[in-house]
Protein backbone atom coordinates (compact mmCIF):
# COMPACT_ATOMS: atom_id res chain seq x y z
CA UNK A 1 0.00 0.00 0.00
CA UNK A 2 1.35 3.41 -0.89
CA UNK A 3 1.94 5.97 1.86
CA UNK A 4 -0.57 8.26 0.15
CA UNK A 5 -3.28 5.58 0.27
CA UNK A 6 -2.43 4.77 3.90
CA UNK A 7 -2.73 8.44 4.83
CA UNK A 8 -6.04 8.82 2.98
CA UNK A 9 -7.52 5.78 4.71
CA UNK A 10 -6.22 6.88 8.11
CA UNK A 11 -7.69 10.35 7.65
CA UNK A 12 -11.08 8.86 6.83
CA UNK A 13 -10.96 6.62 9.90
CA UNK A 14 -9.66 9.49 12.06
CA UNK A 15 -12.67 11.55 11.06
CA UNK A 16 -15.01 8.71 12.07
CA UNK A 17 -13.20 8.31 15.39
CA UNK A 18 -13.33 12.07 16.06
CA UNK A 19 -17.09 12.14 15.42
CA UNK A 20 -17.55 9.19 17.76
CA UNK A 21 -15.49 10.87 20.50
CA UNK A 22 -17.44 14.12 20.13
CA UNK A 23 -20.68 12.18 20.59
CA UNK A 24 -19.20 10.11 23.44
CA UNK A 25 -16.88 12.41 25.42
CA UNK A 26 -16.88 10.01 28.36
CA UNK A 27 -14.59 7.78 26.31
CA UNK A 28 -11.89 10.44 26.53
CA UNK A 29 -11.92 10.13 30.33
CA UNK A 30 -10.50 6.62 29.92
CA UNK A 31 -7.50 7.87 27.94
CA UNK A 32 -4.53 9.75 29.42
CA UNK A 33 -3.47 13.00 27.78
CA UNK A 34 -0.48 13.12 25.48
CA UNK A 35 -1.04 9.77 23.78
CA UNK A 36 -0.72 8.87 20.12
CA UNK A 37 -3.78 7.32 18.47
CA UNK A 38 -3.21 4.53 15.96
CA UNK A 39 -6.37 3.52 14.17
CA UNK A 40 -7.31 0.02 13.04
CA UNK A 41 -10.02 -0.72 10.52
CA UNK A 42 -12.79 -3.24 11.05
CA UNK A 43 -12.15 -4.65 7.57
CA UNK A 44 -8.87 -3.48 5.99
CA UNK A 45 -6.12 -5.96 6.87
CA UNK A 46 -3.46 -4.25 4.73
CA UNK A 47 -4.04 -0.93 6.47
CA UNK A 48 -4.01 -2.65 9.85
CA UNK A 49 -0.69 -4.32 9.05
CA UNK A 50 0.83 -0.95 8.11
CA UNK A 51 -0.58 0.72 11.21
CA UNK A 52 0.67 -2.10 13.44
CA UNK A 53 4.20 -1.33 12.22
CA UNK A 54 3.72 2.31 13.25
CA UNK A 55 2.30 1.26 16.61
CA UNK A 56 5.22 -1.10 17.29
CA UNK A 57 7.69 1.66 16.43
CA UNK A 58 6.05 4.10 18.83
CA UNK A 59 6.01 1.53 21.63
CA UNK A 60 9.72 0.81 21.06
CA UNK A 61 10.36 4.52 21.61
CA UNK A 62 8.48 4.35 24.91
CA UNK A 63 5.47 6.32 23.69
CA UNK A 64 2.01 5.82 25.16
CA UNK A 65 -0.34 4.75 22.41
CA UNK A 66 -4.07 4.25 22.08
CA UNK A 67 -4.94 1.42 19.74
CA UNK A 68 -8.30 2.57 18.38
CA UNK A 69 -10.01 -0.43 16.82
CA UNK A 70 -13.06 0.11 14.65
CA UNK A 71 -15.67 -2.55 15.35
CA UNK A 72 -18.68 -3.77 13.42
CA UNK A 73 -20.89 -3.21 16.48
CA UNK A 74 -23.05 -0.15 15.78
CA UNK A 75 -23.74 0.37 19.49
CA UNK A 76 -19.98 0.53 20.22
CA UNK A 77 -18.17 1.34 16.96
CA UNK A 78 -14.74 1.87 18.57
CA UNK A 79 -12.67 -0.03 21.12
CA UNK A 80 -9.92 2.10 22.69
CA UNK A 81 -6.95 0.33 24.27
CA UNK A 82 -4.16 2.27 26.02
CA UNK A 83 -0.78 0.62 25.44
CA UNK A 84 2.65 1.37 26.85
CA UNK A 85 5.93 -0.47 27.33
Amino acid sequence: MSKKKQIEKNLELSNKLALYLMDNPQELNKVPSGVEYIIFSASDKKLNDENQTVLDSLLKKGEKVVKAIQTKDKSRPWDLNVLSV
